[in-house]
């Protein structure tokens, strides 16, 4: 009977590192493309609502600014806050592995590719733009998904 719940606690786990490996990959593989292919280029997607531009991005979620030494060190702590969440979680071993932890994969994914840039270029690497949101990447889209996904669990939890 334990065999059972370990092997399926394992299958589940890896279904989402898996999926969660390959968003990282594409994150990383479009900054690249934008950065290639999108410098003082748009692509229109669909008209007056989604297009594909590089951005720059030297702020932080929309658009507030604060020195760059201050927000690479509050990510870093954010990044250590939520692994230290997620072992902690995983190291439930009577709890199997669910959508807050997937969830906390994502948000730490998409912090870790987003601080990348900001050590790598300076800035990160923004390319989806909808016309009445700020423009944001793959990663930005993980972290708010992550969110939302912890968001619902504990209020589902509540009821």
């Amino acid at each position: 009977m334990l065999k059972g719940f370990f092997n399926r606690r394992v299958t589940k786990m890896n279904a989402w590192l898996t999926g969660i490996i390959f968003l990282l990959v594409a994150d990383r593989f479009l900054k690249q493309w934008a950065l290639a292919e999108l410098y003082n280029k748009k692509v229109t997607i669909i008209k007056k609502l989604f297009s594909l531009e590089l951005f720059k991005n030297e702020r932080i979620a929309f658009g507030i600014y604060l020195p760059e030494t201050i927000i690479v060190m509050a990510t870093a702590i954010i990044i250590f806050f939520l692994v230290f969440i997620l072992v902690w979680r995983l190291a439930k071993l009577n709890k199997p592995f669910a959508a807050i932890e997937a969830a906390l994969l994502l948000m730490i994914i998409g912090a870790v590719s987003n601080l990348y840039d900001r050590l790598q270029f300076g800035f990160v690497v923004d390319y989806l733009n909808f016309v009445y949101w700020p423009v944001f990447n793959l990663a930005d889209a993980m972290i708010s998904a992550g969110a939302i996904v912890i968001g619902l669990a504990l209020w589902r939890e509540k009821r």
